[in-house]
């Protein structure tokens, strides 16, 4: 009964989503709306009561269905019905399956060790299909949902304001363009503060104090020389130097040129007293020609066009470091910012808004940066934003999870900020299942079986119908907040899972020890060849997408059936997210260098560059090691006890029942997520896809 329980809601899951694609029909009022998701319900149930033979039990599901997205309609009172009939159907679903899946791991268990290893599989899963539901619920909060009505922004509001531009060993053809944009804005009170640290070569940076004085008083020079914090530290420091008439503090990273009305068109909101940051979008340029580059650009977008309006409309946005504004005595109530964490900005406003103030963000770009142009400087950048999300987390997890310890944080804005950083460990999860299937893979090609719970039949494809869903999705909102086509869309899709294995392993590594070193990846040799040099940036990427490969043939090759073939189908899908880092070092090395991309290229914000980072690398002998673990545990561990056969109406059973640990039913935007498009989706839309720091 699980089964088909779980069968039904999955498959009403995958119809709502594809009529949800229906142009305008995701935003419908409820008077299309309900009809057309009364009519989806009435289809779905139709069709499996022909399958079943069960008429009475497919129209109770139909029923539930249509209940519970009732009472989603009720609770979320400005989603679209066909919102929350998507969510509402995509919930059931992995409810469903979860407990189907916890029924048959607990009720054939008869040794520890079975049960351990198919409770932690368990544990797994559902915490794939939270973060695939988390991810949902972006998507749908953001599309079906009518717009709210805009902060207010008072124009004859204009206090005084100091522009900062962090820079680092930046080439004064890139910050040059910065700097002019900067000086042509058109605001009345304004001083432009440009903060050099730690650039080793003094002809550099003298260059960039020149220049700076050529702009006239408005333009301040300071050169931090041997400084601590980074970027925090650094920024710190200029503040303090300030006068004291400055009320407002914006950041621009030195890549970027800025509108002239953008001061203006923002600063009116800080009327409110109440109101600490103010946040635009980071928007990009230069970026047009080259499908790689279209597929990054994307990617970021995501996350300034699904997740950051999600969380605006629970005051729960992110302060992200360039192209924001914030009040300078909110800053310096909460210390300023704290070095010790890698994303001080996002960091900086969940503390800003645990005082009770509030965060406005503004969906329009008024200025646009330069992306990293090679794949070994985007490693290194998303290496740093998800290390930054697990040390928030390891931070302020009291703040997010303890009752009574989150001071003026709303419950939404816990929820918001602790999804936002779990979301980044989407990666390490794909990287777990796809560690589970090797296993598998290697125990069926040897005619051995793990101690976990096995699958069969059409309960295999249930994982199959999440992941395809799921990423379906991810692609189709992007494709529909950003006006791409669909094929610029699959490439952003494709930098998330190419930047998947980076984002596991800040995971992991943030995990381990909370100061921790920066991504430092092996050194490119001149004269060597693109392809060469993409393997070289994506060494494990490359190891883990070819072992899937061959266990997967392997496994299909030894023990032929229709489960060894759903579960190598799996496995391959796993190997081919790895399998995308090769694609984006190759496609990287290849983009055309104009003369500003070509200074921009060895630009700290194209390298990743940082002062006094430490080498972190995993070299592919590490993996190579894991792979013969893999293989003689595979050799050594015992059959799993028999289960019962859990057949839905009309299933089939597979000839041969081999041990299939079922793997994540979700992908994150970012990235995140980030998927993701995570892996999330998770590699962050794991990504959380996230802000440039």
């Amino acid at each position: 009964m699980l089964l088909h329980a779980a069968l039904f809601f999955g498959a009403l899951s995958a119809v709502a989503t594809i009529a949800a694609f229906w142009p305008g029909l995701i935003q419908a009022r409820l008077w299309i709306g309900l009809p057309v998701g009364v009519l989806v319900i009435a289809l779905v149930t139709w069709n499996a009561s022909i399958l079943s033979q069960t008429q009475s039990f497919e129209i109770a599901l139909g029923a539930g269905a249509f209940v519970a997205t009732a009472l989603l309609r009720v609770t979320m009172q400005r989603w679209s019905w066909m919102g929350a009939q998507l969510y509402a159907a995509a919930t059931l679903a992995s409810i469903a399956y979860l407990l189907y899946a916890g029924s048959i791991t607990y009720v054939v268990a008869r040794d520890a060790v079975y049960l351990v290893a198919s409770g932690l599989l368990l544990v797994l899963e559902l915490a794939a299909l939270g973060l695939s539901l988390s991810y949902l619920f972006e998507i749908v909060d953001t599309i079906s949902r009518t717009s709210d009505r805009p902060h207010p922004s008072d124009p004859n509001y204009l206090p005084k304001v100091a522009v900062q531009i962090p820079a680092y060993n930046e080439p004064l053809e890139v910050v040059g363009e910065t700097l002019d944009a900067l000086a042509a804005l058109d605001y009345p009170d304004l001083i432009v503060q440009v903060v050099d640290n730690n650039t080793p070569d003094r002809e550099t940076w003298t260059a960039l104090q020149a220049r700076c004085e050529k702009l006239g008083p408005r333009f301040q020079f300071m050169h931090l020389e041997n400084w601590p914090g980074y970027k925090a530290g650094a920024l710190n420091e200029a503040t303090r130097r300030l006068p004291k008439d400055v009320e407002i503090i914006a950041v621009v990273d030195s890549d970027y040129v800025v509108r002239p009305d953008w001061l203006r068109s923002t600063v009116g909101h800080f009327a409110d007293p109440n109101v600490a940051f103010v946040q635009t979008p980071q928007n990009y340029r230069d970026w047009e020609d080259d499908q790689y580059l279209r597929g990054l650009y994307y990617s970021y977008r995501y996350f300034f066009e699904i997740t950051m309006p999600a969380r605006a409309h629970r005051n729960a946005i992110i302060f992200a470091g360039t192209m924001g504004l914030i009040r300078r005595q909110a800053l310096e109530e909460i210390g300023g910012w704290n070095p010790d964490i890698v994303t001080e900005d996002a960091e900086a406003s969940l503390r800003m808004l645990a005082r009770g103030s509030v965060g406005i963000y503004v969906p329009r770009p008024y200025g646009h940066g330069l992306m990293p142009l090679s794949f070994d400087g985007l490693k290194k950048q998303r290496f740093r934003w998800a290390l930054g999300g697990v040390q928030i987390l390891r931070l302020h997890w009291r703040r997010l999870l303890v009752p009574g310890q989150g001071e003026r944080l709303t419950v939404a804005q816990r929820v918001h900020y602790l999804l936002g950083n779990v979301q980044w460990f989407g990666d390490v999860l794909m990287f777990v299942f796809t560690f589970l299937l090797l296993l598998t893979a290697l125990s069926t090609a040897m005619h051995h079986q793990l101690p976990v719970r096995r699958m069969t039949g059409l309960a295999l494809g249930l994982p199959i119908a999440f992941l395809a869903t799921g990423l379906l999705r991810a692609v189709w909102a992007m494709k529909l907040r950003t006006r791409c086509t669909w094929r610029d869309a699959i490439a952003g899709l494709q930098v998330w899972f190419a930047l998947s294995w980076v984002v596991t392993l800040a995971c992991l590594r943030g995990l381990i020890r909370f100061h921790t070193a920066f991504l430092r990846t092996p050194k490119m040799k001149e004269g060597e060849a693109s392809l060469i040099k993409a393997l070289r940036a994506a060494q494990m990427e490359t190891l883990l997408a070819t072992t899937g490969m061959a266990a997967a043939i392997v496994m299909v090759v030894r023990a032929p059936s229709i489960s060894t073939a759903a579960l190598a189908l799996l496995l391959l899908f796993q190997a081919a997210i790895y399998a995308n880092a090769v694609w984006a070092g190759a496609s990287a090395e290849g983009i055309h260098l104009t003369p500003l991309r070509r200074a921009y290229r060895n630009s700290a914000q194209s390298t990743g560059a940082r002062p006094g980072s430490e080498r972190l690398a995993m070299p592919a002998a590490i993996g190579a090691v894991a792979v013969v673990l893999m293989l003689l545990i595979s050799l050594a561990a015992p059959p799993a006890p028999p289960e019962p056969q859990a057949t839905a109406p009309g299933e089939v059973q597979a000839a041969t029942a081999h041990s299939s640990p079922s793997p994540s039913p979700s992908s994150s935007p970012s990235a995140s997520p980030s998927a993701s498009p995570s892996s999330s989706p998770s590699a962050s839309p794991s990504a959380s896809a996230s802000p440039k720091r």
